[in-house]
């Protein structure tokens, strides 16, 4: 089934109450931005619109990217989390027939609006204070008891799944659009999960059952045990609302992550640094229960790190993985790509710009990264964000430049100008990055392999030895493969690099992500097309080779004659 795309849904919510089937959705009112466009929130297959009325709020789940067997999904984990009755999960409705865009009916989620602030945006604020992360530290405890038990995962454990509340107390999950039951496990995987909190491995054998969540819950558990320990390592290991302590880069070799040495240097955190190093290289159908895993219990034996393995700091860097396409926010053209996805836009900043809306008197800020009067990429502020901003932005922050995540909305035209945006709806979307930093995760290079003494070479050795001798021949066959080189002592994770980088914007197993393109001729449509994969570089060069031979094949036909 063919989906809906952003602007046909935007379309769409601009009259919802005339399209939508609720009746309660129809007579509410719809979040807006400060041009009074619809404002919508990217999350996986699904694009989320917040509608309220007197009493109650809800968000709006409409689905862009295809899922297999989306109705029967959704029917199955309705069926299973009635039975619970857990406030770990918010009521909702599937409802086949929810919106009518352009004379077609298409399925939408209504679900009830979830308490408190995403996990992210909780620890943005509240990461230097021990009580409560030492409440959400039991919290999670007791979720990762309550999955174990209940034999379901949600299968996409993150900061922006996660809502918190009660200063750590309650928490709640959304998005189940990959949760796994019992009774869908014939179905299979739709999702892939956050890159920055999912096990190197689940890409290769994209696993369907109630273990989904025993790596993002052992890393969600150390990344806020290390904070409570030493709230400094927020900083130090340049932790965002995607990323708390860890990054995708950590788990593909623990052996070349300072954040790894960060913690294997602190006493109380040593020993569970360790043991995550172990989870990380094991397949992913080893990693432990959460509560075994605190208390050291089945801890795959597939390497036991020493601190000396783990690199010095200075030493390799590998290239930057990101959960979503990396886009230049000095780029119009690369922007506009992306139109109907989230991505992470990085960018010089060229003007910050204060205004009001004319209509409303409210203020706004526009983070300019082009020429406004021409096409240019803009970061949208509007001033419901604005209230809620401890530190907003100002021409200081002109000539810097910034990170920003989020959904990459339809061209705005008016007179001679077209901007691209994202729409700002928590300061956690952006960060200030150095000259240096932005420069990397721009890089679409992969960086060399790091160098490893004779000693660790050895280590990793045995741990591609010890994993074979566990027994599992058919994973391990899956996994992402270490190569060594004697000759140069080096540990080839190129391959592997390449193969999360691939699916690091994408949560859709086998997919290849639509690509909106602009159509000249109908200024206000941005058409979805399948774009083909990449070739790898060795076809085109063998296809090049076989084009210089047929012409030197034709040439001498040519004299002969």
């Amino acid at each position: 089934m063919a989906y809906p795309s952003l602007e046909q849904y935007n379309n769409a919510f601009s009259v919802h109450s005339r399209l939508l089937t609720d009746t309660e959705l129809r007579t509410g009112t719809l979040a807006t931005t400060g041009l009074g466009l619809p404002l919508a929130i990217s999350g996986g297959f699904a694009l989320t619109y917040t509608i309220s009325n007197s009493t109650k709020k809800y968000a709006v789940r409409c689905f862009h990217r295809e899922s297999k067997a989306l109705e029967p999904r959704y029917q199955a984990i309705s069926r299973r989390l009635s039975t619970l009755r857990s406030p770990y999960f918010l009521e909702f409705q599937f409802q086949p027939k929810g919106i009518v865009v352009d004379g077609h009916h298409y399925p939408i989620v209504k679900m009830a609006w979830a308490k408190g602030e995403t996990l992210g945006e909780f620890l943005e604020n509240n990461y230097r204070n021990s009580f409560t992360i030492n409440n959400l530290l039991k919290s999670l405890e007791n979720l990762a008891s309550f999955l174990e038990k209940e034999n379901i995962a949600h299968g996409d454990l993150q900061t922006g799944n996660l809502m918190v509340s009660n200063q750590g107390t309650e928490i709640q999950l959304i998005d189940y659009d990959g949760m796994f039951v019992e009774d869908i496990r014939s179905l299979g995987s739709t999702e892939l999960g956050h890159v920055n909190f999912q096990h190197p491995g689940r890409k290769i054998t994209n696993p369907f059952n109630a273990k989904l969540d025993r790596f993002s819950l052992i890393l969600l558990w150390l990344a806020l045990k290390s904070l409570a320990e030493k709230s400094e390592i927020w900083s130090q290991t340049k932790s965002e609302v995607d990323a708390i302590v860890f990054r995708a880069n950590d788990f593909l070799d623990p052996n070349s992550s300072k954040t790894f040495r960060l913690l294997t240097g602190i006493k109380s955190l040593e020993k569970y640094a360790k043991d995550f190093a172990a989870v990380c290289f094991a397949t992913i159908d080893k990693a432990p229960a959460l509560s075994d895993f605190i208390l050291g219990k089945n801890i795959p034996s597939a390497v036991r790190t020493s601190t000396s393995s783990f690199t010095k700091p200075g030493a390799f860097k590998p290239a930057y993985i990101s959960a979503y396409s990396v886009v230049s926010a000095n780029d119009y053209q690369e922007c506009l790509g992306k139109v109907g996805d989230k991505v992470e836009a990085i960018g010089k900043i060229i003007e910050v710009k204060f205004g009001k809306v004319k209509k409303t008197g409210k203020p706004y800020i526009f983070i300019n990264f082009g020429d406004w009067r021409g096409q240019t990429f803009k970061v949208s502020i509007w001033s419901d964000t604005l209230k809620t901003m401890h530190t907003k932005p100002d021409q200081s922050w002109e000539g810097q430049w910034l990170r920003i995540v989020g959904l990459m909305q339809p061209p705005y035209r008016k007179f001679t100008y077209t901007h691209l945006s994202i729409n700002i709806t928590n300061s956690g979307q952006m960060e200030l990055l150095d000259e240096h930093e932005a420069k990397w995760r721009l890089s679409k290079e992969v960086a060399p392999s790091p160098n490893y003494s004779a000693n660790n070479l050895s280590s990793n050795q045995q741990i591609l030895s010890d994993i074979k001798n566990n027994g599992a021949t058919r994973e391990v066959a899956k996994q992402p493969q270490y190569t060594v080189n004697r000759n140069q002592n080096t540990l080839n994770n190129k391959a592997i690099l390449d193969q999360i980088r691939g699916a690091a914007a994408s949560k859709t197993l086998g997919a290849v992500q639509p690509k909106a393109t602009y159509n000249a001729s109908s200024s206000n449509q941005i058409n979805q097309q399948h774009q083909p994969k990449e070739q790898p570089r060795e076809s085109n060069s063998n296809a090049k080779t076989i084009g210089w031979i047929v012409f030197f094949i034709i040439i001498i036909f040519i004299a002969l004659t």
